[in-house]
């Protein structure tokens, strides 16, 4: 059950109005702490990946700590590519053992977008890996990618529908609807209605990007309305550097580096358990493997 794709759970998840939690790894420290932290609830979970952070890691150790971490748990978890509009680190990712990917076309016209997101659905059918796949366009900071709030576009209905046509098999769909990447600076303007009139007319489950600093209520009503992955990344990093800056506030003359470690452990696991209750997944790694 340990090691998954994550289109079928996603599907289960969709239709009992659950979120799965996706949380983008900093380091094996991090990693540890998404997947302990989502065994210790009995919650399916998403580790996501940036492409910054396999640039820097690689693509074998990042996988390697993923399964080796999901062998020792009874959690169904997912190793996922987020953003990435580059098909050569895809297929990198696919050979090495990633579960899922996710191709952004986002930034091109429609019509570019839906074809080549159809020429990597058509990779990872070969090769057996869930995508996720994005139309609209969500504002905000993530990693590389830089999109102003007045650029921000919402995702059109008749293009969703007829963008996931083809795609049959499509993981998880990533419309934009009024989140953003990194933290609001105001209230974000979420179309809910719009949301429900994509989940209302087609089957593949939602991916709700920018959670970080949304409120239950918010969270609540996007799962509600069919969201079944959410993306959590940028608390999760100041939680990593929250952890380290605590540490040494209260020990300013500590030298030895494991307990600046632990305490950055102890920060992020706790962040993912916060975010696995709001969500509702907790208890759920049974239901979400189809056991």
């Amino acid at each position: 059950m340990a090691f998954v794709t994550m289109g079928p759970m996603l599907k289960r998840a969709q239709a009992a109005r659950y979120g799965i939690a996706a949380f983008n790894m900093i380091d094996y420290n991090s990693v540890r702490s998404i997947i302990e932290g989502a065994a210790e609830l009995d919650a399916p979970i998403i580790v996501q990946v940036s492409v910054k952070t396999i640039k820097h890691w690689g693509y074998k150790p990042i996988a390697t700590w993923v399964r080796m971490l999901a062998d020792d748990v009874d959690v169904p978890v997912a190793l996922h590519l987020d953003h990435c509009s580059d098909a050569d680190v895809i297929r990198r990712c696919i050979d090495a053992g990633w579960s899922s990917v996710m191709f952004d076309g986002s930034s091109l016209p429609f019509a570019e977008n839906k074809a080549r997101s159809e020429e990597i659905y058509r990779m990872t059918e070969q090769a057996g890996v869930g995508l996720e796949a994005e139309i609209g366009a969500i504002g905000g900071v993530e990693d590389d990618k830089f999109v102003a709030e007045d650029s921000a576009i919402l995702a059109n209905y008749d293009e969703c529908l007829a963008f996931v046509k083809d795609m049959p098999n499509l993981a998880v769909f990533a419309p934009a609807i009024g989140t953003a990447h990194g933290f609001y600076k105001g209230q974000p303007k979420i179309a809910y209605d719009l949301l429900e009139r994509i989940t209302q007319s087609i089957s593949v489950p939602i991916a709700l990007h920018g959670g970080t600093g949304l409120s239950q209520e918010q969270f609540d009503r996007c799962i509600a309305g069919g969201c079944a992955k959410v993306n959590i990344s940028t608390m999760h990093k100041h939680r990593f550097i929250e952890g380290f800056i605590g540490v040494r506030a209260e020990k300013p003359k500590l030298e030895e580096p494991l307990p600046f470690i632990v305490g950055q452990y102890d920060a992020m696991k706790k962040d993912v358990v916060d975010m696995i209750r709001i969500f509702g997944s907790a208890g759920k790694a049974a239901h979400a493997s189809g056991a």
